[in-house]
């Protein structure tokens, strides 16, 4: 075989292991068309406690990181999502990383990166509002 034949050889296999990598990944992902919607009780429940957490910070920072996680664990439970550690929201991660590091300024870090789950999961979509007669105004 000439060089430009090991060339495009080289290329063809270069292409199929990136085709692979594209595949594995992609199947790793999870897919969020799947997740159950929640119901508006369900989603003023979730924000009722939330907000509950949130104003328990000041007093007992790592008391209310817990709780929080325990929040998210539930709705992401509620909605059928995964709870495996690799499927979970990357703000879930990021949030036990930050708490695990411990102090005030890791707790809030925790707090903010688990109101960003509880904001895009509690979410009701369109379409459901409407099924419920409910509209939301801006």
């Amino acid at each position: 075989m000439d060089t430009t034949s090991w060339v495009i050889v080289g290329m063809v296999v270069g292409l199929l292991i990136i085709a692979l990598l594209a595949l594995s990944r992609r199947s790793q992902q999870m897919p969020r068309a799947s997740l159950r919607p929640l119901t508006a009780e369900a989603h003023d429940r979730y924000v009722t406690r939330w907000d509950e957490i949130e104003s328990k910070f000041v007093e007992a920072p790592g008391e209310a990181v817990r709780e929080a996680d325990a929040l998210v664990l539930g709705l992401l439970g509620e909605r059928e999502h995964p709870l495996a550690e690799k499927w979970l929201p990357e703000g879930v991660r990021r949030a036990r990383r930050a708490a695990a590091r411990g102090g005030t300024e890791n707790f809030r870090m925790a707090v903010l990166y688990y109101r960003a789950v509880v904001e895009e999961m509690a979410r009701i979509p369109e379409a459901e509002r409407m099924r419920e007669g409910r509209r939301e105004t801006a």
